[in-house]
């Protein structure tokens, strides 16, 4: 591995600053062109075969390695979030209201790492690797438009693997875990129907709003009183829209937010409950209510070989304290969760926490710093576990 971090170290001060340029400017979902240029730019030197997607947001790039092997697929997401930075980094976004609070500018910029490293290792592995910039996670449209596209085909994509940033866990640390590592994310909308009136006589009329308060009241219930203790999920109600006077009783309100499970049986349940509670209650109050429930992306579950080659490669490649088992999966979603009804994959954590506070900030958060000591940790994993699973 003395080599691999020779390389490693060759291009870091580069890569890093890749990564600040792409933090100072971030593009929200399908608005990434100047990223997706700089990727295009970063490799168009290299062998590796790089094709731009219709749209002009998201790149794939093959490598060939030397003599015949499975095709690996290694994904990164490079949109940013509709949020205003507060870090007060040097290289803060200069785009006001656009910020990369998840940490999509570290997985772009270390799978660029990884693909200069592996490029300049190519005759050290068979097979080829296939990376994937994808736009639009944040949306949870990108995967399912790159499928479409067939970004798993000529040549068909053996095994599919990602990370993501993980503030809980130390800089210069990969996370893993067997199974489920993220939830399902799924969107629900509930309309609740009253007929309107003056707000002096309301006898007179159907209010939805004292009906739409109780149905999110009873939305509450539903963890904990319909789902069995060891069922994991979340239902957040994030809106709540209706009326348009102080003098006007509604004649509708829209309810909505999401519903996170780490099994699609739980999240069918939860919909079945949500429909009963809102239609019994607005019934019972002369109103009406429409549940509308939306399937976003469907939890993301790991193959259990992969995690054993993620370990292997870790504690190979960087050390055994390098290695951390993630305890609990995350309630967040991932869109990389549509590759892998296609084909088996793995996504792992890459830790970004220090001793700092803002280090430790939710991931989604204005304030939050990552550590780019994360970066180097990144490129060694991907580039080692990608010839470990090349070459075994």
């Amino acid at each position: 591995m003395e080599n691999l971090h020779e390389k490693v170290d060759h291009i870091l001060e580069d890569i890093i600053r890749i990564r600040r340029l792409i933090h100072e400017n971030p593009e929200l979902s399908l608005e990434e062109y100047n990223t997706t240029e700089l990727i295009y730019d970063t490799l168009k030197e290299t062998d590796i075969k790089l094709e731009k997607c219709p749209g002009g947001t998201g790149i794939i790039g093959l490598l060939t390695g030397n003599g015949d092997g499975p095709t690996l697929g290694i994904r990164a997401d490079i949109d940013a979030l509709p949020i205003k930075e507060e870090t007060g980094l040097d290289f803060s976004s200069k785009t006001p209201g656009k910020m990369h609070a998840c940490g999509h500018d570290l997985h772009t910029s270390v799978l660029l790492g990884a693909a200069l490293v592996l490029h300049d290792m190519k005759d050290s592995f068979k097979g080829k690797v296939k990376f994937i910039f994808q736009p639009a996670e944040e949306t949870m449209q990108g995967a399912k438009m790159m499928l479409k596209q067939g970004v798993l085909t000529e040549p068909e994509v053996d095994h599919i693997i990602c990370l993501h940033t993980w503030p809980e866990t130390d800089a210069g640390k990969i996370g893993i875990r067997h199974e489920a590592i993220m939830a399902s994310s799924n969107r629900f909308e509930i309309n609740v129907f009253g007929d309107g009136g003056h707000a002096a006589h309301p006898h007179k009329s159907v209010d939805p709003i004292p009906v739409a308060t109780q149905i999110t009241d009873g939305l509450q219930r539903i963890v904990s009183r319909k789902l069995a203790p060891l069922d994991s999920a979340v239902v957040t109600v994030g809106q709540i829209h209706g009326g348009t006077a102080d003098n006007i009783i509604a004649k509708e309100v829209t309810i909505s937010g999401t519903v996170r499970t780490l099994e699609t049986r739980v999240s069918e349940q939860i919909h079945t409950a949500m429909t009963e509670i809102a239609e019994n209650i607005a019934k019972a109050y002369n109103a009406s209510a429409k549940v509308i429930f939306e399937e976003g992306s469907p939890p993301v579950i790991n193959d259990a070989e992969l995690v054993d080659l993620m370990e292997q490669t870790v504690t190979e490649s960087l050390g055994e304290d390098a290695v951390e088992y993630l305890l609990e999966p995350s309630l967040g979603g991932e869109d990389f969760a549509f590759y892998l009804q296609e084909v088996k994959g793995m996504l792992f954590r890459l830790g970004t926490g220090n001793e700092t506070e803002q280090s430790r900030k939710g991931l989604h958060n204005p304030e939050i710093i990552f550590d780019e000591k994360a970066i180097p940790t990144g490129i060694t994993a991907m580039s080692a576990f990608a010839m470990n699973y090349l070459n075994r």
